[in-house]
């Protein structure tokens, strides 16, 4: 039986291996390495080993499994109902002609919020070559300014699944975690989306090349919508803005009352799962507004969305229960340990881990998993002077830079852009780690000036 260190060696070791080498599901590695580091670890009873890992994937799945389900619903809804074309067109209209970057960005950066990233670049990748082909210029800038909003909320702002399982693993509310994740995206988004955006443009007058899923056809339907055609802009914002603002607004008024009904209206309507159903229920209804097609219909098309979600929760789920054997095995007390013997911070360990585990992996949600699972155990010895939702963040970043060949987003953004892969490198790549890099340092920021203690 082995100690905490050469758990959390072995832990991470056989996650790369399965993943990197074996080419194992990332819920099959991540359940398997969970099971060999319970049996393992002189911390825990050989016979707790196996209940051990199946309680803390049953709890994780209860916290986070509906609420996955419900965000898949909602970004397959707003994608059939029109409702996410008619977001990026108020955000065209607001910046005006000539600043399409700014609309694109800012819808990325929106979008990705209730829908998964790969879902939102397949909407923008083909409006960017559209705007490239209005104007014949600044194609690198367009489609950068996609790639950084998109990838930056994908990874800091629930309800996607990587920082909502991180969330639940630091303790941090999902209001919480919705707020602080927005605060701290928004300038590295600029500086990755903005900054870098428009001086790598100036270096690479590129064209759009032949790209997979995106033809000539796409792009003339997409342009050729009239707005009549599509939602109004506050229903189409409706299904995600209102779980957020139900979140936000019955945490503020819970200190604000003491007493027992109110809070107990506060307690049903402050309920993520609740209030992400009357989200998604509000989709679902833009969907049926918008089509003939009949609610039997509607429901058969939600179904890949739906088995999407699940596959995603088992994901998140088996990363979570990595996490809970990792804290049994008292990895935990042994980082925090080290990090003050160090002089490393909690801060910086988490960006760290991400970062390291993303770079050998691939995967931002596994790097995400992996990270949290790793520092959130370290909580119980180490006292923070900031929330908790600034590791949260951090362990975001360090999870959306250093992407490249063995990440499944570098392909995707390559073959919907038509970049070659080391242009894929010089853009994509390279804006994502910017923003890592950028986003630490604006966490570290107002971890001392805006603690939220």
């Amino acid at each position: 039986m082995f100690g905490p260190i050469v758990c959390l060696a072995v832990g991470i070791l056989l996650i790369l291996v399965f993943i990197l080498y074996l080419r194992l599901h990332p819920f099959l590695a991540l359940a398997t390495v969970a099971i060999a580091i319970a049996v393992l670890s002189d911390r825990i009873p050989t016979h707790e080993a196996l209940p051990l890992v199946a309680r803390s994937f049953g709890e994780m799945m209860g916290n986070i499994g509906i609420l996955i389900a419900l965000a898949a619903i909602i970004g397959k809804c707003l994608m059939d109902s029109g409702a996410a074309d008619r977001i990026v067109r108020a955000f065209t209209r607001v910046f005006g002609p000539g600043r399409e970057n700014y609309a694109l960005l800012s819808s990325g950066f929106v979008l990705s919020i209730p829908v998964f990233f790969d879902t939102v670049f397949y909407l923008l990748a083909p409006l960017a070559r559209a705007a490239y082909a209005r104007s014949g210029r600044d194609y690198v800038l367009l489609i950068c300014s996609v790639g950084a909003g998109a990838a930056i909320t994908h990874a800091l702002v629930p309800p996607t699944p990587g920082p909502l399982a991180v969330a639940e693993q630091l303790g941090v509310s999902v209001a919480m975690a919705i707020l602080g994740g927005l605060l701290c995206s928004v300038p590295p988004a600029i500086v990755g989306g903005v900054i870098y955006a428009k001086w790598i443009n100036r270096r690479m007058p590129v064209a759009p090349g032949a790209a997979l899923g995106v033809s000539e056809a796409d792009l003339s339907a997409t342009a050729a919508k009239a707005d009549h055609e599509l939602p109004g802009l506050f229903l189409s914002m409706l299904p995600f803005a209102l779980p957020i603002v139900l979140l936000a607004g019955t945490g503020i008024a819970r200190p604000m009352t003491d007493n027992a009904a109110t809070l107990a209206w506060l307690n049903v309507f402050g309920d993520k799962n609740l209030v992400f159903m009357l989200g998604a229920g509000v989709a679902l209804w833009l969907v049926l507004r918008q089509r003939t097609a009949g609610l039997r219909e509607t429901m058969v098309q939600l179904e890949p969305a739906v088995a999407s979600g699940a596959v995603i929760a088992f994901i998140t789920s088996a990363g979570g229960a990595f996490g809970k054997v990792l804290a049994a095995a008292g990895v935990g007390e042994a980082i925090g340990t080290a990090a003050s013997q160090w002089g490393l911070s909690l801060l910086a360990l988490a960006f760290l881990t991400a970062a390291l585990v993303r770079i050998a992996q691939g995967s931002a949600t596994v790097a995400m998993l992996t990270a949290a699972g790793i520092v959130a155990p370290a909580l119980e010895t180490v006292e923070l002077s900031y929330h908790p939702v600034y590791l949260m963040t951090a362990i975001g970043l360090g999870a959306t830079g250093f992407s490249w060949m063995n990440d499944s987003g570098f392909w995707l953004f390559g073959q919907l852009t038509g970049l070659s892969e080391t242009q894929t490198l010089k853009t994509w790549s390279a804006s994502l780690t910017i923003m890592a890099l950028s986003g630490i340092l604006w966490v570290a920021l107002l971890t001392r000036i805006l603690p939220l203690m």
